[in-house]
């Protein structure tokens, strides 16, 4: 690396040369994992595993601690009862861990809401209006609770609570958040049938609404937040509930650059930036933004073929999932070639995690003017490292990537070799 020619002097130095190291220890089935396939990250660092096998979303530290505090997440059953085997994860900032299991129907379960305890929930309410004085009962969760709750003509009186305790649990427990084939959620759905909707991508935004990607149908959708019914928690804290709706249809089929093919995994920034990535013609990965106008949004592209790398036509093989960090670098895992390829913010190509680059020292034959000569050189050639179809990636704070190598059933790391930090062990 260069050296400051000052030493004294405060200068930026750095490796000139970077690749990205394997971390120790990988974490593998010693941790219970089967078939790791998504991860999310919380703000407070913490990780969410989706494992399908195990039925499970397992929860780590960034040290890889496991966390047990998390049982509910454990050996998951549907709404109805059955085995649920989660195909991705992600967790929003009011802490609601979203879970899918490639159907229609999206469910959910809230970290504070367990941690802290719910002592009541409201099942009912007296609801008056404002012009004529009118009073209506109502129940909580009938179509009749979520018009009035959500009409400016009534408003809510003489609320009615329970204790019971399988309410509780129906709503500490994960529960049903949205279901693309009940019409109340999904009414404005018009030009798709919802309930053949098959979500294979889950990703949160602001905390108001969520996006999903929707193979069935070749579209991304967005899931508003209505607000459902009030809890009590144990700490005093009156806290309101959601159920999800339908928003609006993102983006639809196509083969040109923002158009849906095939989706198959789906990340937001903290500029509401949309990335994902699918296996179907021509574009494996897109980015797009969200762009308001007289109180329509639209989504135009921002990765365009021949000015981005990262919409280079045959790049990529069957990429399975999508990332991007807080410096919006995008992280893909290209499953089919057993690597993750990073690009910079501006789509450019950046560098590869996950091969291992050989040095052979050759000769070849350099041809000019209709002479020849045999010139000794050095190729750098890459070939595969140890992952083995790679089908999540994500990345934290630090620049740490977390991939799940399903295949291996375990969760392998990596981090950049200039990248310094005294709580990082790389395997050299």
């Amino acid at each position: 690396m260069p050296l400051p020619a000052i030493i004294n002097e405060d200068v930026e130095f750095a490796a000139g040369d970077t690749t990205y190291l394997l971390m120790n220890p990988i974490w593998d089935s010693n941790y219970g994992f089967s078939s790791p396939v998504e991860i999310s990250i919380a703000l407070d660092g913490h990780l969410f595993i989706a494992d399908s096998a195990a039925r499970t979303v397992f929860v780590l530290k960034q040290d890889g601690s496991m966390l047990e505090d998390f049982h509910d997440l454990r050996n998951l059953e549907d709404h109805s009862g059955e085995p649920f085997a989660p195909i991705d994860v992600d967790v929003d900032q009011k802490m609601n861990i979203f879970m899918i299991d490639g159907s229609r129907r999206v469910y959910r379960w809230n970290q504070l809401w367990q941690q802290n305890g719910i002592e009541e929930v409201m099942v009912g309410a007296v609801f008056v209006n404002v012009s004529s004085g009118e009073e209506v009962s109502v129940s909580a969760g009938t179509a009749e609770w979520y018009i009035k709750l959500h009409s400016e003509e009534w408003g809510m009186s003489d609320e009615v609570w329970s204790s019971e305790q399988s309410l509780i649990d129906s709503l500490s427990k994960p529960h049903l958040f949205f279901d693309a084939g009940v019409e109340q959620t999904s009414e404005k759905d018009i030009y798709f049938n919802s309930g053949q909707s098959l979500y294979s991508g889950i990703s949160s935004a602001d905390g108001d609404y969520i996006y999903l990607t929707d193979e069935a149908h070749d579209r991304i959708v967005r899931i508003d937040f209505q607000q459902s019914q009030l809890i009590h928690l144990t700490t005093g804290e009156e806290v309101w509930t959601h159920r999800g709706v339908f928003g609006q249809t993102v983006v639809g089929y196509g083969t040109g650059a923002g158009t849906v093919n095939a989706p198959a995994a789906i990340d937001v920034d903290f500029a509401g930036n949309i990335y994902y990535a699918q296996s179907g013609e021509f574009f494996s990965v897109h980015k797009i933004r969200p762009v308001s106008s007289g109180g329509y949004t639209t989504y135009p592209s921002v990765f365009q073929q021949g000015s981005n790398d990262i919409m280079d036509l045959w790049r990529f093989s069957k990429p399975a999932d999508v990332a991007v960090d807080q410096k919006q670098m995008v992280y893909v895992a290209n499953t089919e070639a057993d690597e993750i390829q990073i690009f910079k913010s501006n789509g450019d190509f950046f560098k590869k995690a996950g091969i291992v680059e050989v040095t052979v020292d050759t000769t070849i034959w350099v041809f000019s003017e209709g002479d020849s000569v045999l010139v000794d050189t050095f190729l750098i050639v890459e070939r595969p490292g140890i992952l083995a179809t790679p089908r999540g990636v994500a990345v934290d704070e630090r620049g740490i990537i977390y991939v799940c190598d399903t295949a291996n059933s375990r969760i392998v790391r990596y981090r950049l070799s200039n990248s310094v930090d005294e709580n990082v062990t790389p395997d050299e």
